[in-house]
Formats: structure tokens, C-alpha cells, sequence
């Protein structure tokens, strides 16, 4: 049986002395200390027993051992933290909400949710890249040009809020709580109409004539270059989902409000 141990005084002058669990040991150099180092005050090692306790071996825990170990050691409490803080949410929110959020978060910031086709090739952003420019003074310059530096600024606040509405039925007991669930979706189909808006206002304002006729094609072709990516139609998916889950909570809140009263009367 092998114990993990410290050595309390040294063996240059007589039997050395370790502590094992709280109790402490004397042990010889001779056969029994298995290091090339000698022993010294506070040094780490392993202590081998015997049946009857006594001691076969001492070795030294090196220090990288020590460390590695206590590396181990905080990855096993991390990890046993985050299951429990997992399982609560899971209990609390159920399993469906949490994958649909995570889906939304991830269509949003890593998923290319529109693309430019420009001269240089074609340009992919996320939604998250498309409230950046949709904040930044000329949006459709910014795109054009590939920067994906701008700021989401307030866009990316109520980009926050929307998510976070479908968690607002478990913190606030009203059957109107549940309709927060369809933010995702309503804050997409306004970035979609503010988006389509700038594109249109980046041609100038509506002219008569020939030069009407020219802006008309120069928006059709600004139109045809832009298209959807994969993230903007899982996105779109997951919040069909959020709003179906929402509305079928409000009417089944507002039809046990309505069936209380009822049930009231009738026992009355």
C-alpha cells in the first residue's frame, strides 16, 4: 500500500522522520530510501507499507508530478462545478430551451448568416458582423469594403435581450411572460427590414426619369448579390421554434386562468 507523505527531519544525523496522514513515521536511508537525492525537510514522497505498517520504500514525488496532480486535481473540481451548475439549469430550463439557445448564440456569432458578392469575390458575415454595420455610419461601405470591425453597439444589446426572452417566463409569473420568447424572431425580421432599408437608402433617394430607371437596376443588383447564409435559416428555425414554444405556454396559461374561476364557482 503506497501513501502519499512528507518528510519532517532529514537522515543525516539519525533515522529521518515523515508524517502519513497525520501520523508520523521514522525510516532509515538504508534500504528503504529508493531516491538519488537525499532526503530533506518538506519534500513530497511516496511511502510504501507493509501489511503490518511498516515501511518497504520511500521515493520522491517530484515537482512536476506535484503540479500535474494538482492540475488534475482543479480540472476534476471544475469539471464536477460545471456538471452541477449544468444539471441545475438543465432542471430548471429544460434540456430543448438550453440546445435551442445555444443554436441561436451560435448561429448568430459563428455561422455566416448573409454574403456580398463583390468584385474581390464573395464576402461571408454573421448576423453578428451584420449589426456592426447596420450601427456603423456607412454600413454598406463597411461591407463592401470587408471590414468586419464595426461595433454592434446597441444592436448588440437588443441582440442580448432577445435571447435572454425566453427565460423571462421563469423569473416573472405572468401568462404575458411567455410572449418574450418570440424576441429572437421579431429582432431578426427587424434587422432583416433594417437591413434591406440601408441597402436601399445607400442608392440615394428616389429619382424620376432615366435616372430613376438606373437606380432601379442598380438596387436589383445590389439585391441579387447579397444572399442568405446556412446560419441566417438555422437561426430563422430555432426562433420558429422559441415562438411556437411561447405561444402554446400563453395559451395554456391564459386557459387555466380562464378554467380557475370556473372551477370555483362549480365547488361553490
Amino acid at each position: 500500500m503506497t501513501k502519499r507523505g512528507k518528510i519532517l527531519r532529514d537522515a543525516t544525523t539519525g533515522p529521518g522522520l515523515l508524517s502519513v496522514d497525520g501520523q508520523h513515521h521514522q525510516f532509515p536511508l538504508d534500504g528503504v530510501w529508493r531516491s538519488p537525492v537525499p532526503p530533506t525537510v518538506g519534500m513530497a514522497v511516496d511511502v510504501e507499507f507493509a501489511a503490518d505498517t511498516s515501511i518497504l520504500g520511500i521515493i520522491q514525488v517530484s515537482e512536476s508530478q506535484i503540479a500535474k496532480e494538482q492540475a488534475e486535481a482543479v480540472v476534476k473540481a471544475a469539471r464536477q462545478k460545471g456538471g452541477v451548475l449544468v444539471s441545475g439549469a438543465i432542471a430548471r430550463f429544460g434540456l430543448p430551451l438550453l440546445i435551442a439557445t445555444a443554436l441561436l448564440i451560435i448561429s448568430w456569432t459563428f455561422l455566416g448568416a448573409v454574403s456580398v458578392q463583390t468584385l474581390f469575390g464573395k464576402l461571408s458575415f454573421t448576423l453578428w458582423q451584420v449589426l456592426g454595420f447596420l450601427n456603423a455610419d456607412s454600413p454598406w461601405e463597411s461591407v463592401m469594403s470587408g471590414r468586419g470591425g464595426p461595433s454592434a453597439g446597441f444592436y448588440g444589446f437588443l441582440a442580448l435581450i432577445a435571447v435572454a426572452g425566453p427565460f423571462v417566463p421563469y423569473f416573472w409569473k405572468d401568462k404575458r411572460a411567455a410572449l418574450a420568447g418570440v424576441l429572437p424572431l421579431a429582432f431578426m425580421i427587424a434587422v432583416g427590414i433594417m437591413l434591406r432599408s440601408n441597402m436601399h437608402s445607400s442608392i440615394g433617394g428616389t429619382l424620376d426619369g432615366q435616372l430613376g430607371e438606373m437606380q432601379r437596376q442598380a438596387q436589383q443588383e445590389m439585391m441579387s448579390a447579397v444572399s442568405l447564409g446556412f446560419g441566417t435559416y438555422l437561426s430563422l428555425l430555432v426562433s420558429l421554434y422559441l415562438t411556437a414554444v411561447a405561444a402554446k405556454q400563453f395559451l395554456l396559461a391564459r386557459a387555466s386562468e380562464t378554467t380557475a374561476p370556473q372551477t370555483s364557482k362549480a365547488a361553490a
